[in-house]
């Protein structure tokens, strides 16, 4: 045979991969790769690429394997234990995660890379075989089980079987369940939702739900956008959910409204107040440790908190959020479960 496939990377797993975090990633450096501060590369885990740039504060799980020419991680990524990730090309921006046993790989071409966008998620058991190119838009995600692939073939050609080649596409806040199967050539437009089981073969329009195998638009203008009273009705039914949940895990919390919106005060190791409210411009901040949640807000409202000593603020009109704090990453933590997501200006 001319090409040699090494499966696993054993040499480089006993030498390197068993290594402590802080030694693996000094060995890296000294290899040329640009690991920013505060990554964790765990036990057992691997990244061998030519070139590699890793972001700060970004992890790698146990006995993971990350391999390809080109490696390009951002900040604040997470790639779950005993993943594979095996292929030409490697992009994945920042706040995205990859979770346990995820095989990314397959047959590689010149084309062959995988892209995944700011806040994507690709949930456990999934596969997905980039021979051709898949791109993943940002705050989109992929469930447990799903299966991407860019080439369909078996039986022989020149007998008359089908044999197709070709990149997927997935835009951006599209939701595919579990157990979706998404065949070469997919395009999937913005903010689709598919349903779980579904086979995707073909072109689905932006703003749809989809179902079936394959896979037909079962309703457009999907969905329907919420006026700004049921968004902050909302907001209230969440921050009430989050004050329980810190309760059911041994936190003192207290729900209250205040004049100009609500408070989540919290006891703890640290004591900490939730401020939600409909503007910056009228409040006092208190301290560090003060979070606060903005109905209707900008950048420049948020870096105005954050000058006036707010410990973190995001606002929900713009989806984005400045500094940061323990209250206030349990509190987007659990703004996620309502799939609410937020980018960074800092």
């Amino acid at each position: 045979m001319l090409v040699k496939k090494e499966r696993i990377p054993l040499l480089h797993m006993i030498l390197v991969g068993l290594l402590p975090s802080f030694i693996k990633i000094m060995v890296y450096r000294l290899r040329g790769y640009k690991i920013d501060k505060s990554v964790s590369v765990a036990f057992g885990a691997v990244v061998i690429g030519k070139k590699v740039s890793i972001g700060s504060f970004s992890k790698v799980g146990m006995f993971t394997i990350i391999r390809a020419d080109e490696i390009a991680i951002g900040r604040h990524v997470t790639i779950g234990s005993m993943s594979v990730m095996d292929t030409g090309k490697i992009f994945i921006d920042d706040d995205a995660r990859v979770n346990e046993q995820v095989y990314v790989g397959g047959m590689k071409t010149p084309e062959s890379e995988i892209r995944l966008g700011k806040r994507t998620i690709v949930m456990q058991m999934s596969y997905l075989n980039p021979t051709l190119p898949i791109h993943v838009g940002d705050d989109s995600g992929i469930g447990g089980h799903c299966l991407l692939f860019t080439h369909a073939s078996w039986n022989s050609m020149l007998d008359g079987f089908p044999v197709k080649f070709a990149p997927i596409k997935i835009g951006r806040k599209v939701w595919l369940p579990w157990r979706v199967f998404i065949m070469p050539g997919a395009e999937i437009g913005d903010e689709v939702v598919i349903a779980a089981n579904s086979l995707v073969n073909g072109i689905i329009p932006r703003n749809t739900l989809a179902a079936g195998s394959p896979a037909k638009v079962i309703r457009e203008n999907f969905p329907q956008k919420p006026d700004n009273k049921e968004r902050d009705n909302m907001v209230n039914h969440i921050l009430g959910e989050f004050c329980r949940y810190l309760v059911y895990n041994a936190y003192q919390a207290d729900l209250s409204s205040a004049l100009h919106g609500v408070v989540l005060k919290i006891a703890g190791k640290k004591n900490a107040k939730i401020h939600y409210v409909s503007s910056a411009d009228k409040f006092v901040v208190s301290g560090s440790e003060d979070v606060y949640v903005l109905l209707n807000g900008n950048n420049d409202d948020l870096k105005s908190l954050l000058k006036r000593g707010a410990g973190m603020a995001v606002t929900l009109s713009e989806n984005v959020r400045a500094g940061s704090n323990d209250a206030g990453e349990e509190l987007l933590r659990f703004f996620s479960r309502y799939g609410v997501r937020f980018g960074r200006i800092d």
